[in-house]
């Protein structure tokens, strides 16, 4: 691969988003099942980031694009772990 950069309008991006967040909706209309939904999410979740850490979109004009078309629905990765607890006390939940 050639080193060159890539340049991508950030209303590119947000039109990309946009339209994942719908493909998102449908999918679950469509119960389109786990896998399907995870791709989809990871899709959103990527461009998000992108647009926060490269395109200074803040969290809240994110959440003004969400928000109409699938509500508050986290996409983030379900925490597996609490590292906020102490190990032993976690140990001692099990």
């Amino acid at each position: 691969m050639n080193n060159k950069v890539m340049q991508i309008p950030v209303s590119d991006l947000a039109k990309a988003l946009e339209d994942g967040y719908k493909d998102y909706k449908e999918s679950l209309k469509k119960d389109t099942g786990a896998e399907d939904l995870a791709h989809v999410k990871g899709f959103c979740t990527t461009i998000e980031q992108i647009l926060v850490a490269y395109g200074e979109v803040t969290s809240s004009e994110i959440m003004e694009l969400k928000n109409p078309i699938i509500g508050n629905i986290s996409l983030r990765r379900k925490k597996l772990v609490d590292y906020d607890t102490p190990t032993y006390i976690r140990k001692q939940k099990n």
